[in-house]
């Protein structure tokens, strides 16, 4: 098995080919797109981002010790506090008339608690976004929520599971239930295939942490040839946790540049404007978004840290080095 990893990514994913594929189904503007991604992904300018990373609710229904939510109340962070859908469509109207491509519906929160989350993706869809997509643990699958996102049009789901055995899930996903994932995982491959659709395509995730590392070689195996894409991340420490955690098998970087900065930018549930889509985004704000076309702004005051990682000098910027580094013993 090939786990491709292209040096300023924290992800390797298997089957990365898959991807482009899909201009058999969207044509030369999906080519396009992912010739485009190609290039700012090895640290090519844009004038604005290719991909928005929205986060459409700030809650999530596990307590993952990854995760900076674990330690998060989930007071006051309810339906009253979700993230407007009249500024979501002129948020995705602006982006697409500068050249945005790509849309990911989640930033650290669990997506599927919003049950309308199939009107951003279609809006999304309509409106010339080519590729929608977002992370789940998977545990609020259903089968009808499933054909609903097919038929909505979204691109790829990327599910969590991090584990081969119950007792290793149970450690890495608090809450989850990880016999029903495993099952709405095979659900919602069948139910693609019963209506036909080559969309969305379907992968499953693997953080890589001391907790499971044990069992990625196992993780690899099972899912081969049996989902489309693996994807296996690098452990990001988060900026709190409820336990003491790392990556031991890691090693430092060395020559390490960040794309993220050449392509990206995260708008969270209360609007703040990252310029990273780790938990460590958050501790470099860029402003709140009050109007999509401030974002021009803030791709433009991101300059510096594209500079900073071009010249591969992230571990300048204390919460890059934290993002790159922090996670090793």
């Amino acid at each position: 098995m090939t786990l491709d990893r292209k040096p300023n990514d924290l992800t390797g994913v298997t089957n990365r080919e898959v991807m482009d594929d899909l201009a058999a189904l969207y044509g030369e503007a999906w080519a396009e797109y992912r010739q485009e991604y190609d290039r700012v992904s090895n640290l090519g300018q844009r004038d604005f981002p290719i991909q928005l990373d929205i986060e459409l609710n700030g809650s999530c229904n596990l307590r993952c010790p990854m995760c900076p939510i674990s330690v998060e109340s989930p007071k006051n962070k309810g339906p009253s506090t979700w993230f407007d859908f009249e500024f979501y469509k002129k948020l995705i109207d602006f982006s697409v008339s500068h050249g945005t491509k790509a849309v990911k519906l989640n930033y650290d929160n669990e997506p599927l608690i919003r049950k309308d989350i199939t009107k951003f993706i279609r809006y999304a869809k309509e409106a010339g976004i080519l590729n929608v997509y977002f992370s789940s643990n998977g545990v609020l699958l259903t089968d009808k929520f499933a054909r609903e996102l097919i038929d909505a049009g979204l691109t790829k789901i990327q599910i969590s599971i991090d584990a081969t055995t119950k007792e290793v899930y149970d450690v890495m996903r608090p809450g989850g239930d990880f016999h029903k994932v495993l099952q709405n995982v095979v659900m919602f491959k069948r139910v693609r295939d019963e209506v036909q659709s080559k969309l969305p395509l379907i992968r499953v995730n693997f953080v890589k942490t001391e907790l499971n590392e044990h069992q990625l070689d196992e993780f690899l195996q099972t899912w081969e040839g049996n989902i489309d894409q693996i994807g296996i991340q690098e452990f990001v420490k988060p900026t709190a946790s409820p336990i003491q955690i790392f990556s031991s098998k890691s090693k430092k970087k060395t020559d390490f540049k960040c794309s993220f900065p050449y392509k990206q930018m995260v708008i969270t549930n209360e609007k703040n404007v990252l310029p990273c889509c780790t938990f460590w985004g958050d501790k470099m704000p860029l402003g709140k978004l009050d109007d999509p076309i401030q974002l021009l702004d803030y791709w433009k005051k991101m300059q510096t840290l594209r500079d900073v990682h071009a010249r591969g000098e992230y571990y300048t910027i204390p919460e890059c080095k934290q993002c790159v580094d922090g996670g090793l013993r």
